[in-house]
C-alpha cells in the first residue's frame, strides 16, 4: 500500500481537491466510482465532473508520506498552501485509528438489517470475483469453519447438482 496527498485537478478551470489515504490507490478508485456514479461525498466536485466531463480530471499525487501517522499533518498543509476550492472543509480530518463504541456499530448493524443488494448488483459482484483464486491460508479458514456441519437434504441434493453442471478439465 502506497500512502500519499494527492489532487484531483480539473484541467479547464484549475480547481482542485486535495486529500490523503493510506492505500492512494484504492482511494482513487473509490473517488472515480462515486463520481461516475453521482454520490461523491463533496457536492462542488461532483457538479464540476458533471458539468466538465471526467476526461477534464486529472489525479496528481503531491507528496509520498512513509509515515501513515503524518498524512493529516502532511494534507493540512497542502491545503493551506493550495487553498482548494473542492475541499468541504478548511481543516484537514481522517478516521484513521477510529474505535466505534459497540453502541454505535450496533446502530450501524440496525441500519443495514434487511437491506438487499439489487440482482445488478449481485451480478457485477459475482462477475469480477469470476477467476479469482482465495489465497491457501484463507480457504484453510474457511475449510476450518465448516468442519463438523452436516448440510440439510436440500443443501445437498444443490451441492450435488452444482457439481454436475462444473466443467472438469
Amino acid at each position: 500500500m502506497v500512502s500519499a496527498i494527492y489532487a484531483i485537478v480539473n484541467q479547464v478551470t484549475r480547481d482542485m481537491y486535495v486529500g490523503s489515504a493510506v492505500a492512494v490507490n484504492r482511494r482513487w478508485s473509490s473517488h472515480r466510482s462515486q463520481l461516475r456514479k453521482g454520490t461523491h461525498h463533496c457536492k462542488h466536485l461532483q457538479n464540476a465532473h458533471v458539468k466538465y466531463g471526467e476526461q477534464s480530471f486529472d489525479w496528481e499525487i503531491i507528496e509520498f508520506v512513509d509515515d501513515k501517522n503524518k498524512l493529516i499533518e502532511k494534507e493540512q498543509f497542502w491545503i493551506n498552501f493550495f487553498k482548494p476550492v473542492y475541499n468541504k472543509r478548511a481543516i484537514a480530518n481522517s478516521c484513521l485509528g477510529l474505535k466505534r463504541s459497540k453502541e454505535s456499530r450496533l446502530k450501524m448493524s440496525v441500519a443495514q438489517t434487511g437491506k438487499k443488494q439489487s440482482e445488478e448488483t449481485k451480478a457485477k459482484r459475482s462477475a469480477a470475483l469470476k477467476g479469482r483464486s482465495r489465497p491457501l491460508a484463507v480457504r484453510e479458514k474457511i475449510s476450518a469453519s465448516h468442519m463438523g456441519i452436516v448440510p440439510n437434504e436440500v443443501s445437498r441434493a444443490k451441492m450435488s447438482e452444482s457439481a454436475k453442471r462444473r466443467i472438469r478439465k
